[in-house]
């Protein structure tokens, strides 16, 4: 056994012992031996679904006595469904350092702007951690706030010389088109810039090259989410490696029973081996990944994960199975790459609606043509305007964008 492999051991041993202090795990696991279970039995225990934790509401899953809690955490998806953490001082610390292992490497010589919101989220707070344990010093400038609109902090970058920007997908898109609006050219006119990190939203290859296009520097992405701090971080060679010591991640068919074989698709399965305040074991969280060994010229040993988006994105056409991120990977395919998109899905296939400040450049109808042969399904196409710019350089926060939406009951 590796070194990795025996102290992941005995952090599922010392993780199964603090879980079961919790009123949720202390129901799920009362027919589960207490003692004996290793992380090789860890496929004869139960899943957690979402659903287990709405029930067990948010104190359900809280392992440690509240005077350890240092901060609570809570996101709403588009659904509505509130997704609860608890976060101990170490935990906070652990997820600074999960950050700190992405291809970037902070120094205390970058100024990172956080563009991440601060309210309930959790990215801020880790990022915050992150580059407090290298030394490199922080501006909090929110996203979906009324305080950091999009030119001033804009302005921030420049007078500050910001050299790291971190924040979702989605906010660099808008920093940059607010930018080109108010007559900067955002691959040239930061010269301080040196990388960019992102979370919070799917991110496909083809969407990162845009992004890194837009402010010519390298893109680094994070997977992870509110219940489980990060799992995995993207190196500088753009491979996303697990998190190992902190986390177990299983790849599942679709009713968890089983799982998939090395590099499919499948559903993903996470165990939290170091969080303190709400661990989780197997949580079965709908989001669609693979998991396999890697060996990575950067020299991290980590098994790279793909993440391809939630189960709720999923399209099905007859035999062709579209996930969110097949879609993305289309339509950030077009030259020039949309400023915003939206997929609408229709009883015989997309309806894909496109806004670019360069739409002239587009063809209607060679844009559906490529979309279609893409995806491999029937797509209609409409240019049209999703990005209030008058919005983007006044006062107004942006929410949180919706870019597929599936057919509600066959309608």
């Amino acid at each position: 056994m590796s070194d990795i492999d025996s102290e992941r051991a005995r952090k599922f041993q010392e993780m199964y012992a603090r879980i079961l202090k919790s009123p949720l795990y202390k129901r799920k696991l009362s027919d589960y031996a207490l003692n004996g279970i290793g992380l090789s039995h860890i496929q004869t225990l139960p899943l957690t679904t979402k659903e287990d934790l709405r029930k067990a509401g948010i104190f359900g899953h809280l392992a440690v006595d509240m005077k350890e809690i240092a901060q609570y955490h809570e996101s709403t998806g588009t659904t509505g469904e509130p997704s609860a953490a608890w976060f101990t001082q170490k935990d906070l610390m652990i997820g600074g350092r999960q950050l700190k292992e992405c291809g970037v490497r902070l120094t205390s010589e970058d100024l990172v702007l956080i563009r991440f919101p601060y309210a309930m989220a959790l990215p801020a707070f880790l990022m915050q951690h992150a580059a407090w344990q290298t030394g490199a010093g922080v501006v909090p400038a929110s996203g979906r706030t009324v305080v950091t609109p999009y030119p001033r902090v804009l302005s921030l970058m420049k007078h500050l010389s910001v050299t790291v920007l971190a924040g979702l997908p989605r906010e660099m898109e808008l920093l940059a088109e607010a930018a080109r609006l108010g007559g900067s050219e955002p691959s040239k006119d930061f010269p301080a810039l040196r990388a960019i990190c992102v979370a919070g939203e799917l991110m496909s290859d083809k969407r990162r090259e845009h992004i890194e296009k837009l402010w010519s520097v390298p893109v680094f992405n994070m997977y992870g989410s509110t219940e489980t701090a990060n799992i995995a971080t993207m190196c500088e060679n753009g491979t996303m490696h697990i998190v190992e010591l902190d986390f177990f991640v299983e790849v599942l068919n679709e009713d968890g029973s089983s799982p998939v074989a090395y590099g499919e698709r499948g559903f993903a399965a996470i165990t939290t081996l170091s969080h303190q305040g709400s661990p989780l074991l197997r949580y079965f969280n709908e989001d669609i990944i693979s998991v396999e060994p890697c060996l990575c010229d950067c020299g991290r040993t980590g098994a790279k994960l793909v993440h391809y988006g939630r189960s709720k994105d999923r399209i099905r056409f007859g035999n062709t199975v579209l996930d969110a991120m097949d879609i993305q990977e289309a339509v950030y395919s077009l030259s020039p790459a949309p400023d915003a998109w939206k997929v609408l899905e229709q009883e015989e296939g997309l309806h894909i609606l496109l806004d670019s400040h360069d739409s002239g450049k587009w063809s209607e109808e060679n844009v559906r043509s490529r979309l279609s042969s893409r995806l491999q399904v029937p797509v209609t196409v409409e240019i049209t305007t999703l990005v209030d710019r008058v919005d983007l350089m006044s006062n107004v926060p942006s929410i949180k964008p919706e870019y597929i939406k599936k057919r509600s009951n066959g309608a």
